[in-house]
């Protein structure tokens, strides 16, 4: 695709990229290797801290029905960037770039995930990388109770028609499997509870796409395959822009 414009005024409460990999033997997770990790990066991350998440797996009962199951806790470590919007997380099984506000850009965003990643390849040693997901979360404040997501939306075939005509406190959600490695996931919701959304909530457009396949650790390799999700995302956050959305993306006040 195309270069993808840049705006002045992006509305992206948190991008993510997250990079599922395997240990084969006789490498091991150790409690250690966050440590490590840490201290040779810590002139840039300066920061670090355990969090401990619950999660849920969906399982098949005996009666073949589903039920969601607690899993195990998953510890993670995050690695706080001293001076840029940028935090690395890593556990057992996972490596996540996460860029807060405010958003510097692709090109920033994938440069900083790849001066990263022959460190973490030198103290980890992933066998294999198993997924990779690139995670586009926009937050639009809404300007009046009684606004209809189309007011930012337009109708493409990633959001349903009657969601852009919804009243407050609409969401859709859609998981399409696009081929058998990949795919894509999008929400459209009334957000009432952002810090600093205002009265009326924000409206948020959730962009996740995801490929499944075994990649190499070689960074050329792992390059490549994020620019293609990158470009897959770019394609729903085009398609759904609506008029309105490109004008404050642009930096132009709007009339209430």
């Amino acid at each position: 695709m195309a270069e993808h414009p840049s705006y002045p005024n992006p509305q992206i409460a948190e991008a993510l990229c997250e990079i599922h990999y395997s240990l084969a033997p006789p490498a091991a997770w150790k409690p250690t290797i966050p440590g490590v990790l840490f201290k040779e990066l810590q002139s840039d991350y300066p920061e670090l801290e355990p969090i401990t998440g619950q999660g849920v797996m969906l399982i098949i009962g005996p009666d073949g029905v589903p039920v969601q199951q607690l899993s195990p806790p998953l510890i993670r470590f995050k690695l706080k960037h001293g001076t840029k919007p940028f935090l690395l997380q890593i556990s057992e099984r996972t490596l996540s770039l996460n860029v807060l506000p405010p958003y510097p850009g692709w090109p920033s965003f994938k440069d900083e995930l790849s001066l990263r990643w022959p460190k973490f390849l030198e103290v980890v040693k992933p066998d294999t990388i198993t997924r990779i997901g690139l995670r586009y979360i926009n937050r639009i404040p809404r300007r009046a109770a009684e606004e209809k997501p189309s007011y930012w939306l337009k109708s493409c075939d990633y959001i349903p028609a009657v969601t852009l005509k919804s009243g407050s406190g609409f969401l859709a959600r859609s998981e399409s499997r696009l081929d058998g490695e990949n795919r894509l996931l999008v929400m459209v919701a009334h957000d009432k509870g952002s810090a600093g959304a205002g009265a009326h909530g924000s409206l948020l457009l959730d962009i996740d796409r995801i490929v499944e396949k075994q990649i190499g650790t070689e960074w050329k390799g792992i390059d490549a395959t994020i620019k293609t999700l990158h470009d897959g995302a770019w394609e729903v956050f085009s398609a759904a822009c609506g008029e309105n959305l490109v004008r404050l993306l642009q930096g132009e006040k709007l009339n209430v």
